[in-house]
Order: structure tokens, then C-alpha cells, then sequence
């Protein structure tokens, strides 16, 4: 055990010990070490002593050197106990005694591994620019996005006008990983078996019997088919706030509205996607972008000079995008510092070896038909390139390093070698255009780049205390399943036969038995309420972006099948070395944590005689889990 001690040398005034006690507050509390002194005199110490299980001598010796303590205090490990001191009354304030550096418990920029990645193999880097390089800001962007593509369904597509009423497009609403049932008009959220956990009609929630009527018995390969779509990318949530409001606006007004009568919800769904797609066509949101680029898109220090050290290690970066010469033109200018259109030039093409707009991924990736243009960015104009995979890559390049469309063929070409799939890495934000396909088709290193990474990180540190509260009651359940189930196999074993041992205690073992189940009840109902309450810490409707209950989300799955890297941007690429070694974790299966499973610790709890366990009462020896009874809990 590790032994903690709170040391005051002059008296301080009103420092309380939970003020000290911050770092391990979490381990205290589930712990149960609920008295603490209100304040500590002048040459006092208080002392707690902690399992070994719960924090290492390792931790301790992290939160004494990574914490930043306040002028006049101190925080030391000495032996096998972690000691704070202050040496002068005022340095002893309740709000001040320790000075936390917030770095050390909020998502400092981590990339984290799925796959082990050495970058020394890595000869070729690519980037995706939108909501990759430029990162856009949801409360002006994605607004405009909604706003231009409802518009668009009333004057070009003879909505009524009536939609236009509706309210104001909410960038928090939903989230990535969402799967949009475009045939019965339904938002649906599945773990990573492909079970639908959570289901939306529109914005009404659908309860469990009629989610489990619609999904319950839905092969998990039908939601790879058209009759979904997926919400792979940030772009996508503004198509499904509008879907929502379509649906519910259709199920009220239809029979007021015979447009709408006729109007299926997989139409609805293709004229969401059509409204917005000329949004960007025609220049609604991109002319808007363009004439203001710091009102929608994020300030990220850092993308220019990892760009630069990249280049500088020899490697050859390219930016790969499905945005057109002219957008993609501004962007980069915005993010190299040239916001305003006159100070707008070229040289930030000196960032890349090869630059192509316009790429229409994922057809890009697995078509090796389509056709690829020059771009000239002077005049804009583009001309054919019939000879692109004939002539040397340096005799193209001569000409200019900007194309359009064109298909994997071309890129590998013009980076002048032949390239293996692992020597190449790609960084984007689409699950499927990005990562998924370059994957699979193509065998390239991927980087996934979550923004929502960052929230998902702080909130989960900060809910730590209540998520190993989730935990104990976890392990409850599981106490208290083992206590139903073998009282339910002695009732079993004897058959109502007076020639069984416990046949004359067996209205005593029935009684016992319902009343285990009876606190069991009570144990998953307040699990349940711990589980929903954390996720709503999360988003108050999805959850955890990562998670459906206690299972990996289809995103989290696919993230990890399909991600080598992900990130929340990407200018922490620039945090580490281009020679990096990124390592993954252990994998972990059930049977690697023998001790954690709930079956290790039923067959345990029997002792090594199983027919004993049969015909004697078994005493309840509570564990400190099990003496929390639900009133008490």
C-alpha cells in the first residue's frame, strides 16, 4: 500500500485536506475514505492508506514530479510516501495550495496508435485539407451549410416554404458515427457488433421495443447497403439535422402538404444531398468562406512548420483533396497567414511536392479510369494530360505541380516511384474517402484526424470518479449474479427431494434468493442511471462518440480497424519527430484479464469443492463490494 501524508510546517489557515487530497480525490472517494480533517495544524500529518490495487508506488512518483505545486508549498516522494508540505501561512489558501498543471489532466495533443508505425518507412506524406488542414468553425460554417441548403429546397425543389420557419441548425446535436436509415426516416447509433443501441424517428427517440422490432432482427451487412448512410465526416452533420427536421416536419404536415404525401423519406434524403451539394456548387458557402476565411475557419498554429520539417526530412508531401483550385487556393493562403484576397499568393505551394484538387475521392482511390487535368493557377484554366502515366514524372512536374481528378495511377506516378502501400501514409478526416479506402484498396498508412477526441478525453477525466463508481456497481452485479445463480442451482439440484441435504432449509434458501434478486434489481437499475448519467456528461443525447453503453461504438471499431493513428488535428504531428516510432498497446481479450471476468470470480467464490457448494447452505461472507448493500450504495 502507498501511504499518503499531508504535512502543514507553520500554521496555515483554513487549508482543508481536501484541497491537498486533489490528485488522488477519485481513489479516495471510491475507496470510501470519507472523513478527512477539516484543517491541519501547525506540525500535524494526516496519514491514509491506500490498496495497492488502487494507486502505485509508479503513480505517485508521476503526480510528484509532473504536478506543479504553488510558491511555498511542495509535494515529495520520500520512500513509499507522498508528502506535501507548505512553508508559509498565506502559500497554504484552500484555492491555491496546489497549483495542478492542467496539462497533466486534459488531453495534451496525444496521437494514439492502432497499428505500430515506424516513420522511417514512410517516404510519402498526404494530407486531406478540409477539416484536416483547415479546420472549420461549426457555429459559422456548418450554419451556413444548413441555411443555403434549406433555402435551396424551397426555391429549387418546391419544399414549402414553411421549412424555412424551422429552427436554426445546432452544431452540438448530433455527432460522427451515426448511421442514417434513409427508408423509414430514422438516425441510429450501433456498437461495434452492429447492434442498433440507439434510434432516433426523426428528433422523437424511439424506446427500446420499437427499436428492437425495426433492428432486432437486421443482418449486420444490410447496414453496408444504400438503403444507409453513414456519417462519416463533420460535413455530414448539418445533412442530418435537416433530414431530422424533414422527417418530423413530413409525419405533422403531410396531409396538409400533398408534395409531401408523395415524397418518400429516401427521397427526402437525396434532396437534402442535392440542396447541399449546390450550395457548394454554386458558391453559397464557399464565396462566403472565401470573402471572410478567419470568420469559418479555426486558428491552428503549428500546420506550416510541420509541413516545413517534413520536407526537410526528405520526404515528399502532397495535398490531396476533393476541393477545387480556387477554394483550395484561399485555404491554404488562410492557413499560412495570408487571410486577406490581396496578400494572397503561391508560395505556400512550396509546402508540397505535388498538390491535386478536385479529386473526387474515393473514386480516386479505387477507379483507375478517371481522367487527370493541369491546373494552371494563374489563369485557373485547366488542359488535358492524355500522356500522364507515359511521360517522366519530372518532365510533368517541370510544368507545374497542380492537377485535377485523375485516380491513385497518377499520384503514385507523379511521386516518381514505385510506391508499396505501406511506404505512403495518408492524413484525413473521412472515415471512408480517407481512411477506410486507402486501407483497403491500396494498403496505404492512414492518420484519422477526431476533432471530438479532445472533449471526449477531458470529459472522461474528468468523470473518472464516477466511471470506477460504474465500476464497483459493475463488480456488485456481478457479485450478486453469482450469490442468484448458486442459490438457484441448489433449488435445482434438489428437485423438491426430501432425500436432499437442504431440503428442510429450502423455504430459506427460496427466501434468500428473492431477495438477491431483489437487490440485484436494484443494483442494475442504479447502474444503469450511473451509465446514462456519464454518458450524458458526454452529449446529452449520443453519448460517447467512442462508446454505446459499455461497448466500443461502430466508429470506435472502425477507427480501430482501419485508423494505423488518429488524432484530434493535425498540427500535433508537428509535436514529434518525422523519424517517430509509434507503438500500440497490448491487445487485451477476456481471457487475458482471468482475474476481472465474472465467471473467474463465480467459480472462485464456490471454493474448490463444487459438490459441497451443492449440498451445503453457503454462508454469505460479504467482500467490501458486497457489504454495500443498494441502501447503503
Amino acid at each position: 500500500s502507498l501511504l499518503l501524508v499531508a504535512d502543514a510546517e507553520t500554521p496555515p489557515t483554513g487549508m482543508r485536506s481536501r484541497h491537498i487530497l486533489t490528485l488522488l480525490a477519485p481513489i479516495l472517494t471510491v475507496h470510501g475514505y470519507a472523513w478527512a480533517p477539516s484543517t491541519l495544524s501547525a506540525g500535524t500529518q494526516a496519514y491514509l492508506r491506500l490498496p495497492a490495487m488502487a494507486v502505485g508506488h509508479r503513480r505517485a512518483a508521476r503526480l510528484s514530479f509532473k504536478s506543479r505545486p504553488a510558491k511555498g508549498t511542495s509535494l515529495t516522494l520520500r520512500g513509499r510516501s507522498l508528502t506535501m508540505s507548505a512553508s508559509k501561512p498565506e502559500a497554504a489558501n484552500a484555492q491555491d495550495i496546489l497549483n495542478l498543471d492542467r496539462g497533466v489532466q486534459k488531453y495534451n495533443g496525444e496521437i494514439f496508435c492502432n497499428r505500430a508505425l515506424n516513420m522511417k518507412n514512410i517516404e510519402f506524406v498526404g494530407f486531406d485539407m478540409d477539416y484536416t488542414l483547415a479546420q472549420y468553425i461549426p457555429e459559422t460554417f456548418e450554419i451556413l451549410a444548413h441555411r443555403g441548403a434549406m433555402a435551396k429546397l424551397v426555391e429549387s425543389m418546391n419544399y414549402p416554404a414553411e421549412i424555412l420557419e424551422l429552427a436554426d441548425y445546432d452544431p452540438t446535436y448530433f455527432q460522427r458515427g451515426l448511421i442514417i436509415d434513409k427508408v423509414r426516416g430514422n438516425i441510429i447509433k450501433m456498437d461495434r457488433h452492429s447492434y442498433v443501441k440507439l434510434a432516433f424517428h426523426g428528433n422523437k427517440m424511439m424506446d427500446r421495443d420499437e427499436r428492437t422490432k425495426i433492428y432486432g432482427n437486421v443482418f449486420q451487412k444490410s447496414f453496408t447497403s444504400k438503403d444507409y448512410a453513414n456519417i462519416d465526416t463533420l460535413f455530414s452533420l448539418p445533412d442530418a439535422f435537416m433530414y431530422a427536421q424533414l422527417v418530423d416536419f413530413k409525419d405533422a404536415h403531410e396531409d396538409k402538404y400533398p408534395f409531401l404525401k408523395g415524397r418518400s423519406y429516401e427521397q427526402m434524403y437525396k434532396d437534402v444531398r442535392r440542396s447541399v451539394d449546390l450550395c457548394h456548387r454554386d458558391g453559397v458557402i464557399k464565396d462566403r468562406v472565401s470573402e471572410d476565411p478567419g470568420r469559418y475557419i479555426q486558428s491552428e498554429p503549428g500546420i506550416v512548420d510541420m509541413l516545413k520539417r517534413l520536407k526537410l526530412s526528405g520526404r515528399k508531401v502532397f495535398l490531396l483533396t476533393n476541393s477545387l483550385w480556387d477554394y483550395t487556393n484561399v485555404v491554404m493562403n488562410h492557413i499560412c497567414g495570408n487571410s486577406e484576397p490581396e496578400s494572397r499568393d503561391l508560395e505556400w505551394l512550396d509546402l508540397f511536392d505535388l498538390v491535386i484538387v478536385g479529386a473526387c475521392k474515393p473514386g480516386f482511390l479505387d477507379d483507375p479510369q478517371l481522367s487527370l487535368f493541369r491546373v494552371h493557377p494563374e489563369s485557373n484554366k485547366l488542359s488535358n494530360m492524355d500522356n500522364a502515366l507515359f511521360d517522366p514524372p519530372e518532365v510533368s512536374l517541370a510544368q507545374g505541380k497542380v492537377f485535377q481528378g485523375g485516380n491513385y495511377n497518377h499520384l503514385h506516378h507523379l511521386l516518381g516511384s514505385f510506391i508499396a502501400g505501406p511506404q505512403l501514409m495518408y492524413v484525413g478526416d473521412h472515415m471512408f474517402s480517407d481512411v477506410i479506402r486507402g486501407k483497403r484498396s491500396l494498403g496505404w498508412r492512414t492518420m484519422l484526424v477526431v476533432p471530438e477526441l479532445e472533449h471526449e478525453v477531458n470529459v472522461w477525466l474528468e468523470q473518472s470518479i464516477r466511471h470506477r463508481r460504474i465500476e464497483e456497481l459493475w463488480e456488485l452485479r456481478d457479485e450478486l449474479d453469482e450469490w442468484v445463480d448458486r442459490l438457484s442451482l441448489l433449488i435445482v439440484s434438489c428437485d423438491n427431494k426430501e432425500e436432499c441435504v437442504v431440503f428442510d432449509r429450502i423455504d430459506e434458501i427460496q427466501a434468500e434468493l428473492a431477495k438477491a434478486r431483489d437487490e440485484l434489481k436494484a443494483v442494475k437499475q442504479m447502474y444503469s442511471s450511473e451509465l446514462k448519467e456519464f454518458h450524458e456528461a458526454f452529449h446529452p443525447v449520443w453519448g460517447q462518440v467512442f462508446k454505446v453503453g459499455y461497448q466500443n461504438s461502430r466508429f470506435a471499431q472502425q477507427v480501430e480497424n482501419y485508423a494505423c493513428l488518429y488524432t484530434s488535428k493535425v498540427s500535433n504531428f508537428g509535436k514529434v519527430s518525422p523519424e517517430m516510432i509509434f507503438r500500440t498497446q497490448s491487445d487485451v481479450m477476456p481471457h487475458d484479464q482471468l482475474e476481472d471476468t465474472p465467471i473467474r470470480r463465480m467459480l472462485k467464490s464456490r471454493g474448490d469443492s463444487f459438490v459441497r457448494s451443492l449440498t451445503e447452505m453457503p454462508q454469505r461472507t460479504p467482500s467490501p463490494l458486497r457489504s454495500n448493500s443498494p441502501e447503503k450504495l
